[in-house]
């Protein structure tokens, strides 16, 4: 009769208890095929290498937290640290998790096959792992490259995902607004000739848009690349880096962003010189349920902070964070707003028309309008709703970079010799979304647009106008 309890008890237990979803155990490679393992890990932890289906490659695979309930899979960015960026966190969080920290494959003591590192394959590289989990969803945590790839993996598999989180991503912003932003970085003036440095500030401070426009004209050297797999292969397959980077750019989340239907955390370091942080911010926007969390004093791998990113994570892991998204929008009425000549002013509230003529550095956030009238002006704009009876933006001999803009009228935009760089951005526009007056240039990432002429994504470089003679 014991005996028959027993049976009956353990019988409750395999089908109720948690699955010690060691992955390693039943897939791990034999000895002999199997390069050497690092020796850096603790003795606690399992490391050993597996044979993923998408390339076809031996891929290395950390597994620590055996018999946690859930899943953290932890996918790292560029560089060949591959799993190595991950060991500050991965002790903290495996007293909780079970914890898989992998090298894609073209990184750390993975494989470097043949193919295209890509985003969309990497995300089916995940999805082969989830499976081999037995987990029906876990928890997906994704650094600079890594958290493009767990972006397009919550857009390809999302009844897989449990919760997600995005540390400092790159490759979202369509890629000559990235270009753009690494242009913008303070030059080192320590490298530069001296008589370079004898130039007027000025004209330097605009050389990276120069050079932009330039390339921008000329044929695009990665076209055969993208045509013809075998040019791909034979030209990157030994530098698995830019095979990565270039695939990255080429990668468009135009429609994808709205699908991401999970709880997600975003991190950022505020002085993050490889990505901008205005990604971050169009990612808090754009997905249903988000936030953005930056840290200060940080630059692009927040994970440095071991005790402050641990508790962060595992706040969010466990469902006791709430998110918060970014501020509302304000609908207390003001005047109109004025500015002419003056530098480096911050506007926030809701306004009737705003005119901004001859001013630079000028940052319009968290901002409702009826009309925005730019002349000879710089201006950044973050979180604006503009909605007109005419034309919504109008932005003449202008520079304007927006982030998170939707834009309601006549025309969405009315624009003359100017370039704006808009991420995020929603255009309406009853006779036309964007209107040129003369030759101006636009970049667009992951944006869309709604007219009488054209209704869906905009993500790439536009020029529009009369071209000069």
């Amino acid at each position: 009769m014991l005996g028959a309890r027993l049976f009956a008890l353990l019988g409750l237990c395999l089908l109720l208890c948690p699955v010690q979803a060691s992955v390693l155990q039943r897939l791990a490679l034999p000895a002999h095929e199997s390069p050497d393992l690092p020796r850096h890990l603790p003795e606690t932890w399992q490391a050993g290498y597996v044979r993923e289906p998408v390339f076809n490659s031996r891929i290395l695979l950390v597994e620590a937290g055996r018999g946690q309930a859930e899943t953290v899979i932890l996918v790292h960015g560029l560089g060949q640290n591959g799993h190595r960026d991950w060991l500050n966190v991965m002790p903290e969080l495996a007293r909780h998790y079970h914890v898989l920290a992998l090298d894609l494959p073209g990184f750390g003591f993975s494989d470097k096959p043949a193919g295209r590192y890509s985003p969309t394959q990497y995300a089916r590289v995940l999805q082969w792992l989830v499976a081999a989990t037995g987990r029906e969803r876990v928890h997906l945590v994704g650094h600079s490259m890594g958290g493009a790839v767990a972006l397009r993996f919550a857009t390809s598999f999302p009844d897989q995902l449990e919760r997600l989180t995005l540390v400092s991503v790159t490759g979202v912003l369509e890629r000559s607004a990235f270009v753009q932003h690494s242009s913008a970085l303070p030059l080192q003036w320590d490298s530069i000739p001296a008589p370079v440095r004898g130039l007027a500030a000025e004209p330097l401070r605009h050389w990276g848009g120069k050079l932009l426009d330039i390339a921008n004209n000329l044929p695009d050297p990665t076209s055969l690349l993208h045509q013809y797999q075998g040019a791909w292969d034979a030209l990157l397959g030994d530098s698995p880096n830019i095979n990565a980077a270039l695939a990255l750019m080429e990668e468009d989340y135009t429609a994808a962003l709205g699908q991401v239907t999970v709880p997600t955390l975003i991190i950022w370091g505020d002085q993050d010189p490889v990505t901008p942080m205005r990604t971050g911010e169009l990612l808090a926007n754009n997905l249903p349920t988000a936030e953005l969390v930056v840290f200060p004093a940080t630059g692009h791998v927040p994970m440095q902070h071991r005790g402050k990113f641990s508790e962060l994570l595992l706040s969010h892991l466990s469902g006791k964070r709430q998110l918060q998204p970014l501020a509302a929008l304000p609908t207390e009425p003001n005047e109109d707003l004025f500015c002419q000549g003056h530098n480096g002013q911050r506007f926030t509230g809701r306004y009737k028309a705003v005119k901004l003529i001859a001013c630079k550095g000028v940052v319009l956030e968290n901002l409702v309008a009826d009309s925005i009238h730019l002349e000879n002006a710089e201006v950044t704009l973050r979180n604006v709703r503009v909605t007109a009876d005419k034309a919504a933006l109008s932005a003449f001999n202008s520079q304007v970079k927006g982030t998170s803009v939707e834009l309601r009228g006549e025309q969405a935009i009315r624009a003359g010799n100017s370039r704006l760089d808009l991420a995020g951005a929603r255009l309406y526009g009853r006779h036309a979304a964007v209107v040129a007056t003369e030759e101006s240039r636009f970049i667009f990432s992951v944006s869309h647009t709604e007219s009488p002429d054209y209704e869906g994504g905009l993500h790439g470089v536009y020029r529009l106008g009369a071209q000069p003679q």
